[in-house]
């Protein structure tokens, strides 16, 4: 039912593995074909990566260079990262693909019938949209001539894509644009892989209602960039919250003390992630 999706450059190695043991260990009954590791770095990278990190999961473990689906992607990497998201959801033939960035780490069961409701939705709530992608929003707007008011939760990673959806999304959109679909998308500079696809699903489908149920489904706890004052709490959360997921921004992680960071080891050893220790 639901096949993975992460994409990942170089420096992000090391934590790519401990995302592989949580997958291994959180995402035994959802149906997956396939893991799709998308490289967006040069192609050496590849050899850098092991499908014996996801354990009993590694037969489903395919690495991808970016160039298997295009051969031209800009420098801005958190760009070109989001287009991979979609090209990679596009090639799966599964009914979901939850889409991952390399730091996002399962620290519980995923499972489907607390995802799934009973008419085959994802629960995944709907957001507002914030003032700083007012710009995305009316890009959204005038490529598909809609008023697009909400987005489809929950705003990040993990991310649920229909497939097909995600398909005919590349060729609608193809053909309103008279462009290649990644290098379009990437010319837009900050449309945003999940804005734009929830922007599709109202011009298709008049709304969410089709494919996602409103109910918020899961809770997911992030530490970002510039959110290092705030790791304690943090920390507390993704203790007691119960979230499906956790993640610490790389540029976060470098601001962490010694001790904050064995902490969050401490916490992902407790959730059976542990390799965790080899985190520096």
């Amino acid at each position: 039912m639901i096949d993975i999706a992460t994409v990942v450059f170089r420096d992000e190695l090391p934590i790519l593995k401990l995302q592989a043991q949580s997958i291994e260990r959180y995402c035994r009954n959802i149906g997956i074909r396939n893991i799709y590791v998308i490289v967006n770095d040069d192609e050496d990278t590849i050899h850098q990566i092991d499908a014996g990190w996801w354990g009993a999961a590694a037969n489903h473990v395919l690495v991808i260079p970016r160039s298997a689906f295009s051969t031209q992607f800009v420098e801005d990497g958190w760009v070109s990262q989001q287009v991979l998201k979609l090209l990679a959801a596009s090639i799966s033939y599964n009914t979901w693909t939850m889409v991952l960035d390399a730091k996002t780490i399962l620290v519980r069961d995923l499972e489907l019938k607390d995802l799934i409701d009973e008419h085959g939705r994802v629960r995944v709530g709907t957001l507002d949209i914030y003032p700083v992608f007012e710009t995305t929003r009316l890009m959204i707007n005038q490529t598909y001539d809609i008023d697009m008011k909400k987005q489809l939760g929950p705003g990040g990673v993990p991310f649920f894509f229909q497939n097909d959806v995600v398909r005919l999304m590349i060729a609608d959109t193809t053909f309103k644009v008279k462009q290649k679909f990644p290098l379009w998308f990437q010319s837009k500079g900050r449309i945003t892989e999940f804005m734009l696809y929830s922007g599709y699903l109202q011009y298709r489908f008049g709304g969410f209602d089709t494919f996602y149920n409103p109910e918020f489904g899961f809770n997911l706890v992030n530490v970002c960039h510039n959110e290092v004052d705030q790791y304690e709490s943090k920390l507390l959360q993704m203790k007691n919250s119960d979230p499906l997921t956790v993640s610490i921004h790389r540029n976060a992680w470098k601001k962490l003390t010694d001790d904050q960071k064995q902490q969050y080891q401490y916490f992902l050893i407790d959730r059976q992630i542990i390799c965790a220790w080899e985190l520096s």
